[in-house]
């Protein structure tokens, strides 16, 4: 196992809950900030700001509401040695829905801002099935891990070529049991795997898939993480030294979120 800076191993990181990773502190009316901090010195993993955000906004929310979607943008590189502060505005709480947006700071600087949306739980006419069918099992399927680690269980069922800088479809789950009759926190442990394919990254020709630029997560039914899910990559587009993906996530069949995510390239030094 690789050694990284403070003498700590890869293994020992992806032991951290993925809850307590997630955890916030009320500072204030609308005021948040990160509780874990990694003893290494690396980029802050856009997935825990992604689900950090998401978090301190559904706290300003009325119980009874949960994400349906999030849009946001990634600004600077974090520092995961240091502590992010999240500031949430309130647009709007209408009968049905709430809209929030928050940004993230570190050093007085906004790393990422994001907009999200949710609202009461409703019941209507769903076709939600997935045409996906995966292949194997998650116990079948090999292990991949990524770069930092995360705190994520991760199976691939098909990385099946070079071109591809990270899996088309793999099993996932965190790397703890999170608390039943919390959706928000399901919702948001949804959200932080979904940037998982930034810790995958291949090189391609003389060009490199580099950060995040922005991402985007819809959330079709009560978020709920309490086994394996599934996801699928879908075709990409590389056009203007930026690719741009699609993914679904399935749970027992059923499309549980769809994302969308775009990167830039960068030429390989």
């Amino acid at each position: 196992m690789t050694e990284l800076a403070t003498g700590r191993r890869a293994d020992e990181l992806r032991t951290v809950p993925l809850t307590d990773i997630l955890t916030l502190d009320r500072l204030d009316r609308g005021l948040f900030r990160s509780v874990h901090r990694f003893e290494v010195d690396r980029a802050l993993y856009g997935g825990q700001v992604l689900a950090q955000a998401l978090l301190a906004c559904g706290a300003t929310v009325e119980p009874d509401r949960v994400p349906h979607s999030l849009h946001g943008y990634f600004l600077r590189r974090g520092n995961a040695a240091q502590p992010v502060v999240f500031r949430v505005d309130n647009d709007r709480d209408g009968r049905s829905y709430s809209a929030r947006r928050v940004v993230a700071l570190q050093d007085g600087e906004v790393i990422f801002n994001m907009s999200a949306s949710f609202r009461t739980v409703a019941e209507g006419e769903e076709h939600t099935t997935a045409d996906v069918v995966p292949l194997a099992p998650p116990e079948q399927s090999p292990i991949v891990t990524s770069e930092p680690e995360l705190a994520l269980l991760a199976r691939v069922e098909d990385w099946s070529g070079p071109e591809k800088f990270f899996p088309s479809r793999f099993w996932v789950r965190p790397n703890c049991e999170l608390p039943h009759d919390d959706p928000l926190l399901h919702a948001a442990a949804i959200a932080y795997m979904s940037d998982f394919s930034t810790g995958l990254r291949r090189t391609v020709g003389t060009e490199v898939l580099g950060p995040s630029l922005d991402h985007a997560l819809w959330f079709h039914r009560t978020p709920r993480w309490d086994d394996w899910l599934f996801v699928d990559h879908g075709r990409g587009v590389s056009a203007g030294k930026r690719g741009w993906y699609r993914g679904t996530v399935i749970g027992h069949g059923e499309i549980v979120a769809s994302l969308a995510q775009e990167m830039a390239y960068s030429d390989r030094r």
